[in-house]
């Protein structure tokens, strides 16, 4: 029996920093099929928080323990678990309760990752990386002529599409909300980054003269989701996969009939419940060689310990942020 499994738990969905507490329980040692994890670092995702307040699109029955994301060592195995050794390196897959010392996992709740892949790192790899992926590997994005363009560049997924597409040969105009952040997307591989407001979406349009828009990518929704999407040339795709913003995206009728652009959906839950498990573990050994080459980099904000959770969030829910905010599991249990 392992004592001290610090845990944070949701009882009750409301205010997100008061919502989620610390609580301290125990757990076994893993029997015959299960993996005894360690984590190391869970980030705290825009997904944590719409779960503590009670909208989203999963939702669990509580009390529950939450974290949609985080990654760490195998501790202890049972009988009949293939392949995987203690020490080893791995991140949970299909886990909504990674915030707490101890994960009991089956083989196909987890990735096993390269040693040397910093584990600060690889506590980020499952949604914005993986999302951007998804994102860029449509059919839409294939003509390296094309350009895509993006609002909420700034983000974990923004920064993403920008490391991946470069890396795909594709180009990228990027949209933000506030000027200091133009220079450095730009140093970051964006190939233009304008403000997202209408003189924002003219300059890059002046820009790339008469080479097509194939794929918007939108996470705001709102009149910045209808900017982007006025952007498409003909035969465009539209993907709408957050809604930041909070507000709904409402389409004119002509920029469908006339310029015949496909509107989708894209959540990266879905996807993982759908895909079959060798081509979840290709998407993210991809992902992996562009981290370890340095392509893919994911910035943090500040690190704390889960006993200041409330901090952590408020933290995390702050617009002026230059990276996640991490739980960091490997501090000792402060009683």
């Amino acid at each position: 029996m392992l004592d001290h499994n610090r845990k944070i738990v949701i009882k009750d969905f409301g205010e997100p920093a008061t919502a989620a507490t610390l609580e301290i329980g125990t757990i076994t040692e893993p029997s015959k099929g299960q993996i005894l994890v360690r984590t190391s670092f869970a980030p705290v995702n825009p997904a944590d928080i719409n779960i503590l307040e009670g909208r989203y699109g999963n939702l669990p029955v509580l009390p529950a323990t939450i974290g949609t994301e985080g990654s760490g060592r195998i501790i202890a195995t049972g009988s009949d678990v293939p392949d995987l050794d203690e020490g080893d390196h791995v991140f949970y897959l299909s886990r909504s309760d990674c915030w707490q010392d101890y994960v009991t996992c089956t083989r196909d709740q987890i990735i096993k990752l390269p040693d040397e892949l910093p584990t600060d790192s690889s506590c980020m790899l499952k949604i914005n990386p993986a999302t951007a992926w998804l994102l860029l590997n449509q059919e839409d994005s294939t003509n390296p002529k094309a350009w895509i363009v993006q609002n909420a560049a700034n983000s974990g997924v923004g920064r993403a599409v920008i490391a991946i597409a470069r890396e795909m040969n594709l180009q990228t105009i990027n949209l933000v909300r506030r000027g200091e952040l133009i220079q450095p997307l730009l140093e970051a591989g964006g190939n233009i980054v304008v403000m997202d407001n209408d003189e924002g979406k003219k300059t890059a349009l002046d820009a790339i003269g008469e080479d097509p828009v194939a794929l918007a990518l939108n996470a705001v929704g709102g009149e910045s989701a209808l900017r982007i999407m006025s952007m498409l040339s003909k035969g465009g795709t539209h993907i709408t996969y957050g809604a930041m913003g909070k507000r709904p995206l409402k389409v004119p009728n002509s920029l469908i009939i006339l310029k015949n652009l496909q509107l989708r959906g894209l959540w990266l839950t879905q996807w993982l419940e759908g895909a079959e498990y060798r081509e979840i573990e290709a998407v993210y050994s991809n992902l992996c060689n562009l981290m370890l080459a340095g392509t893919l980099q994911q910035p943090v904000d500040a690190i704390f310990p889960p006993e200041d959770i409330s901090n952590a969030i408020a933290r995390s829910s702050e617009n002026k942020r230059s990276g996640k905010v991490l739980l960091d599991f490997r501090t000792e249990f402060n009683k």
